[in-house]
């Protein structure tokens, strides 16, 4: 095709990228003026019948996708069209392109940054699952990058509806990536994505895949019978412990792989903690606190990934002033850790303990002045959501927030009448 190119509403303008079904191009909505990719399938391959059936599937696949996987690491499928003899898919546009040029020697992230982001694609891959969707083709060409560690999965052209057990067949999927089971065409769940991210992991950490052979018939028998080597094995400075857990990720027999998601991310969160480096508070942590924070219990996984993005993350030493009273407020805050006491014209009035909200009357009653002094105890880390930011979020989580702040502020209203109640009663 020409290049610019009008698809319907999109002014296609420059290639991006390349599979074995298509081409996807940098395009323009003329209507709104966003940018978005437009993933289009080429016309040799629809006349191919030996692929067609195929190619057609996987399209009607990302079109029942549409709107349906809203989660900040998923790229966003924004419309799908397929007929007898075209077919194209609209998602969102992340200019950072994938993770492939990380997979280099002399291109490898650190290990610290590597977690990050297989915390996030596996927080991703299960929101995924628990709407009975298998990815099949986790790689790391399948893996944008926003910026730094925020990364977002693509084409879920080659999944499957798990809840509907279908069959699989090895002609999805990548072979360096596919689990024992995909390779033998049994039924897939997340435990097979699992897998295949597990390679991913290995591959970003060691710019080596653990199985590499020069035909495809010895590369699925390296797959079957040999055991990988430990990534320690193959870069310097890898912890025994992120041995384990790659290594667990990707154990050819699935029963031995994690049971779930959420338990291979409490050891990624682990690690990511104590055993890698004394960093600023990492993506995986803040997940963590904010989870664990009863009023924001009624929030799903993707807002609190939302959180985390409208949020400024800092550590403060004991005795520093981080509000102070009579001063204008354009922020709101979540201690994470420490503790603070809460001064009004030097009288302690309350001490704010990890999971609590401060400076929220200032988002309530936008344009007041703060009402009092907060000061740190002890060493804190504070997350702070700026209004403009808060302003930003999707309106179920803003809603949300808002809900959480609201019960936030009752029950401190509530302990503030007990304590009134017995220093008069």
């Amino acid at each position: 095709m020409d290049l610019p190119y009008r698809l319907g509403k999109y002014e296609l303008d420059k290639q991006i990228g390349i599979g074995a079904t298509g081409k996807v191009f940098h395009a323009l909505d003329t209507f709104t003026g966003q940018e978005v990719a437009v993933k289009v399938i080429d016309e040799a391959v629809l006349r191919d019948p030996e692929f067609n059936e195929i190619c057609r599937r996987q399209f009607l696949n990302e079109a029942a996708l549409a709107g349906r996987l809203a989660h900040p690491h998923v790229v966003s499928i924004l419309e799908a069209s397929v007929t007898e003899d075209s077919g194209h898919v609209v998602m969102e546009y992340v200019p950072g392109g994938n993770l492939v040029r990380h997979t280099y020697h002399d291109n490898l992230l650190s290990i610290a940054d590597v977690l990050q982001i297989i915390y996030k694609c596996s927080s991703a891959l299960e929101y995924a699952f628990n709407q009975g969707i298998v990815h099949r083709d986790i790689k790391p060409g399948n893996i944008m990058v926003v910026s730094g560690t925020n990364v977002k999965i693509a084409d879920f052209g080659s999944s499957v509806f798990y809840k509907e057990q279908i069959m699989q067949a090895v002609t999805s999927g990548t072979p360096s990536y596919m689990s024992l089971e995909h390779i033998r065409g049994h039924d897939l769940n997340h435990l097979s994505d699992m897998y295949s991210l597990g390679i991913v992991a290995y591959e970003l950490l060691t710019g080596r895949l653990p199985f590499e052979a020069d035909t495809l018939d010895k590369l699925l028998d390296a797959i079957a019978t040999r055991e990988a080597e430990p990534p320690s094995a193959r870069r310097n400075g890898i912890p025994f412990e992120l041995d384990k857990i790659v290594l667990r990720m990707i154990a050819k027999n699935p029963e031995d792989r994690f049971p779930t998601w959420t338990a291979l991310e409490s050891e990624i969160a682990k690690l990511g903690r104590f055993g890698i480096s004394q960093q600023d508070t990492s993506d995986s942590e803040k997940f963590g606190i904010l989870r664990a924070i009863h009023e924001l219990r009624e929030l799903p996984d993707p807002e609190i990934w939302e959180l985390i993005q409208a949020s400024k993350w800092s550590r403060f030493p004991a005795r520093a002033i981080v509000l102070r009273e009579d001063e204008p407020g354009n922020s709101m805050y979540i201690l994470a850790s420490g503790a603070m006491k809460v001064i009004k014209q030097e009288r302690l009035l309350n001490v704010i303990k990890p999971g609590e909200f401060f400076g929220e009357m200032a988002y309530i009653q936008r344009g007041s002045n703060r009402q009092a002094t907060l000061e740190t105890m002890s060493d804190v880390v504070v997350a702070e959501f700026a209004f403009d930011a808060l302003e930003k979020l999707s309106a179920s989580c803003e809603l949300r927030f808002v809900k959480s702040l609201l019960r936030s502020m009752t029950d401190r209203l509530v302990s503030a009448d007990i304590r009134i109640v017995r220093m008069y009663g």
